[in-house]
């Protein structure tokens, strides 16, 4: 922890300790007392369960109601008694996290020594909440065929796919989620994404929230995946586990001959040992709990070489393998004190330091000797969390968080100190030298939360705030030893001297704070290697919000919430700010039945999005960046040669200019607004049977504000706005012609049937189907059109000529999706125990583009035709199997595990190559018809200082792409099909 947290942690121990519902960590029962006459007050109820600590007692109050909160995750047993009144026992309550079971029980007057046992379930249907996702517990997640690891578990939710940024949820990227593990937030700090490696092995329950999300939740445009790790109890148990998996296990990978002519390599995995063990029980029961883990991963990948690099010696040849050996040490520990019956206290710990060795998958798009890509990348971090939960009398809850996450990455080889070259006359662009652009960072976020729950009469009132202060130290590498050196030709430049009029472009950020530095003066530069910076960002967010009873059977859910985030610059300074992210919530909900077993729910939210710290470092961080051209391939001579001046001004349209300067610091539009989704969401959910719930849902979600950066066409610099508004109003052409920004649009209309069967007789179930559109003119914090993750400062706004015909169907589109996760247990004969658990999908494919090559950005960022208009990609479907079977041991249980992952071995391709031209074609313009092209390889705009309007589009860009693989090789495929075998000792 750093000096600055511990006067937070002590802060909010006072406060708690000074004044103490259900929490991110918790779960709650709520329940009637009534008899032929109506409500019967002063019962008393007691809930037992091997999850909690002791005994709870509540007392029903005048309308016959209790209450019980603060509940871990678990199997809880409830008995009541009065005099007069046979006591009456309800088995089996599963309270899940986050959730809150409600029951309606109905005594009868009879003598003492009769006893009434509830027979029938629980309800599934949580009738006080506009949440909507999926709840999966230990037991579930190790029945199902899952990877190992508590993101996995969120694609049993209805609503959720993948890309590769992560878990989209309803039109979200997968860059949009919050991850919180114990109660402390653990998304990535730089890009938003998935950061912590969790085994399911720790796991007590995850909750996959989609929508609904009331007023406490915040810093989220997509879902939150919240997981609680186990805690111990009154009992000594504990696991011994391992598991194999690849090589021998996993079918060939056959995809090479499917691949585009540009990719030089096929991954698989060529073996995976999993091992480890868990133990959990009491220091002092009912009062001092522990549970501890432990796992290690030993994985190696390979790299098999498919196409004829073209490298410099020692390159790799067709055929080749290249080792990458990943080890990972996870481990988990938790110790849960009962202070008081009404006061706990835990602590939790969790690790996943990991190390790669060998060949680097970030560098294996390249060619060269082992120096281009043999390393060692350290990664991971260690996380603490202390909570504090208390009841006070009853009608006072307290719950307190501090936590600190840690993220690092440290990247080390001979390629760090070796320039890195990259031939662009070449097909497959092969490079040679040391290693591309790499990061080596450190992140940390800091938090401390506070929320105090008041009952009053029908009203749950609850008020909360939350502080985070996030920094990092990143050192950016652009390129071993700091330079990039392509390698490029151009006629122009053909003389007897250079035949084959080849010039290169050294790539290389820039020292500005070196002694004597002049922008435009190149003598004057130094090379920054590495570019340093430790930028801060602090977020501060509070809530309030009641859920009121209005009648026993309707329930009002209202709240607002508000946060600020100030982000800092490598100075210290703060860069940007923005404190007025007013978030309104509002929902209700209709027990229809009035049995606590239906429910007719709406919910409005807006969320507003958490901007990491990527933008600190690239926009704040001193990102300088020189593009100097000379006739040199030598690193020592990286200044621009004056030659291309001339060169520049001799009448040649495409000849490379003289050198150009990136970056700096950027600015930001002083009235800038925050990035934020309005969600409506509609449903109707009904307990069919016992244990088994089915519904109908409508999801509308639109983006409203967005955050980016984009060309000013006054002052010719990037700057950071909310397009459309303010400083936003206007943009610029490649040619800095001027343009007016269009709205910003993404909506997602969705309607989801589901249902979801509870474990029980034996057998649970999750199923649903999801009809939905997804469309506008900006994928979001992930840009999955051109495979960008840099959030807020994507290319998608850089240029008014990426705008050029954008709009249309959004590059995570899917019209169908449809899932279905389950299991059953036998318990007869020699199958007795045995375990089948299955998943399976179909998902409709992705549309289709006609992508063109931009050489400023060196990428494909242009729509040569309306955006989602020349197709739909290849349907996706597959499916997994489970296989479980227990051997009693006397008092230990062994279980023999077999997991078979993508069963039908399809290796289909789920995207196509899409990029309309290459870059090698020596021409950006290649295939487009003449008049159409625009200088920079985009379709032509009609008009300037106007809204970007195409002057045309490629008719059929099928018939006349310039790229063989357009639409014919896969850049995705379904993974070959692999076997997962397992063995675990329980005791």
């Amino acid at each position: 922890m750093t000096r600055r947290f511990l006067p937070l942690l002590l802060l909010m121990l006072v406060v708690a300790s000074a004044a103490m519902a259900q929490t991110s960590t918790t779960g709650s029962v709520v329940g009637r007392v009534t008899d032929s006459t109506g409500a019967v007050p002063g019962v008393t109820v007691e809930l037992k369960s091997a999850a909690q600590q002791g005994t709870k007692v509540a007392v029903t109050d005048a309308n016959g109601e209790f209450r019980f909160s603060l509940l871990p995750p678990g199997t809880y047993n409830l008995s009541t008694s009065l005099e007069g009144y046979a006591p009456l026992n309800q088995n089996n309550i599963n309270v899940g996290l986050n959730r809150t079971v409600t029951l309606e029980l109905t005594l009868s007057q009879a003598s003492v020594s009769d006893v009434i046992t509830v027979t029938a379930e629980a309800p599934v249907v949580d009738v006080t909440s506009t949440t909507t996702g999926a709840n999966v517990t230990s037991e579930t997640i190790e029945s199902l065929p899952l990877a190992r690891d508590f993101y996995a578990v969120a694609q049993v939710a209805p609503g959720t796919s993948q890309d590769a940024a992560g878990t989209t949820v309803y039109g979200s990227t997968g860059a949009e989620n919050q991850y919180i593990i114990d109660g402390l937030n653990t998304t990535g700090v730089e890009l938003g994404t998935a950061a912590k490696t969790l085994n399911f092995d720790f796991i007590q329950e995850v909750q996959v929230i989609t929508g609904g999300l009331p007023a406490e939740y915040g810093r989220v445009t997509g879902g939150v995946v919240n997981a609680i790790t186990k805690s111990g109890g009154n009992e000594f148990k504990g696991d011994v586990f391992g598991y194999g998996a690849g090589g021998g296990l996993q079918s060939d990978n056959s995809t090479a001959a499917e691949r585009p002519t540009t990719t030089t390599t096929v991954a698989d995995v060529d073996s995976e040992m999993d091992y480890g063990a868990n133990l959990g029980g009491y220091i002092v029961k009912d009062r001092l709990w522990f549970f501890g883990a432990y796992n290690r991963v030993n994985e190696t990948d390979t790299y098999s070489i498919i196409r004829d690099l073209h490298g410099a010696p020692g390159t790799p040849l067709p055929g080749d393998v290249l080792d990458e050996d990943i080890t990972r040490d996870l481990y988990a520990g938790k110790l849960t004190w009962q202070a008081t019956a009404g006061q706990n206290l835990t602590l939790s710990v969790l690790g996943d330091p990991s190390t790669t060795e060998g060949a680097i998958g970030t560098f294996l798009a390249i060619s060269g000797p082992p120096s281009t890509y043999q390393g060692t990348a350290d990664t991971g971090g260690n996380d603490a969390i202390l909570r504090y939960s208390g009841i006070f009398g009853t009608n006072w809850l307290v719950n307190a968080t501090a936590g600190t996450h840690h993220e690092e990455t440290y990247i080390n080889g001979p390629g760090k100190s070796i320039p890195n070259y990259i031939d662009q006359t070449q097909a497959t662009l092969p490079t040679s030298g040391g290693f591309g652009f790499h990061q080596d960072q450190e992140f940390d976020r800091d938090a401390i939360k506070l929320d105090v729950t008041r009952y009053l009469g029908r009203h749950e009132l609850k008020v909360g705030a939350d502080q985070e202060q996030l920094s990092a130290y990143n050192a950016s590498w652009n390129g071993g030893a700091g330079q990039r050196i392509y390698i490029r030709r151009h006629a122009s430049l053909v003389s007897p001297t250079n035949p084959n009029g080849l010039y290169y472009r050294h790539r290389y950020y820039i020292d500005d704070t070196a002694p004597g530095f002049v922008r435009s003066n190149p003598a004057t530069w130094v090379i920054n290697t590495p570019l340093e910076s430790t930028p801060e960002t602090k977020n501060t967010a509070a809530f309030i919000q009641d859920s009121w009873k209005i009648t026993p059977y309707i329930t009002l859910n209202a709240g607002f919430r508000w946060e600020k985030q100030e982000l800092g610059d490598r100075f210290a300074a703060t860069a940007l700010t923005l404190d007025d992210n007013y978030s309104p919530r509002v929902g209700i909900i209709w027990d229809v039945l009035r049995n606590g077993r239906s429910k007719a729910f709406a919910n409005y939210g807006r969320f507003f999005e958490s901007i990491p710290m990527d933008i600190n470092i690239r926009a704040f961080g001193g990102e300088l960046q020189a593009f100097s051209y000379n006739f040199s391939p030598d690193a020592a001579n990286f200044l621009p040669d004056p030659f291309f001046n001339s060169v520049a001004n001799g009448g040649s349209p495409n000849a490379p200019v003289r050198h150009t300067i990136n970056g700096g610091a950027t600015p930001v539009d002083p009235d800038l607004k925050g990035q934020y989704v309005d969600e409506l969401v509609l449903g109707y959910e009904y307990e069919l049977a016992n244990n088994l719930a089915v519904g109908v849902q409508g999801t509308h979600r639109t983006l409203g504000r967005v955050v980016e950066d984009f060309l000013d066409p006054v002052s010719g610099h990037y700057h950071i706005a909310n397009p459309g508004q303010g400083t936003g109003v206007n943009m610029s052409f490649y040619d800095y012609e001027p343009a007016i920004a269009p709205d910003v649009e993404r909506t997602f209309t969705g309607v989801q049937l589901h249902a979801r069967k509870r474990f029980s007789n034996r057998a649970q179930l999750f199923a649903s189907y999801l009809w939905s559109r997804l469309e506008g003119n900006y994928d979001g914090l992930f840009q999955a059109s051109t495979g960008q993750l840099d959030p807020n400062i994507n290319s998608a706004f850089d240029y008014a000529d990426f705008m050029i015909n954008s709009d249309g169907l959004l590059s995570n589109d899917r019209t169908h999706q449809f899932k279905l996760y389950g299991s059953y247990t036998f318990d007869q004969g020699i199958t007795n125990g045995l375990t089948i658990g299955f998943s399976t999908y179909y998902a409709s494919g992705f549309p289709l583009n006609a992508y063109g090559y931009s050489a400023g950005y060196q990428n494909y960022e242009y729509y040569l035709a309306p955006r989602g208009s020349v197709g739909r990609g290849p349907a996706e479907y597959e499916a997994d199997l489970h296989f479980g079977y227990p051997v009693d041991l006397g008092p230990t249980r062994l279980n023999l595990i077999l997991d078979i992952f993508n069963v039908l071995d399809r290796q289909a391709i789920t995207r196509l190559d899409e990029r309309y031209n290459l870059s090698t074609d020596g021409d950006p313009c290649a295939g487009i018809p003449d008049g159409l092209c625009g200088s920079g390889g985009g379709i032509q705009y009609a008009a300037v200082g106007e809204v970007p309007r195409p002057l045309g589009s490629i008719p059929n860009p099928r018939a006349t792409a310039t790229n063989p693989d357009y639409l014919q090789a896969g850049t995705v495929f379904t993974q070959p099909r692999s076997f997962r075998l397992g063995v675990r000792l329980s005791f």
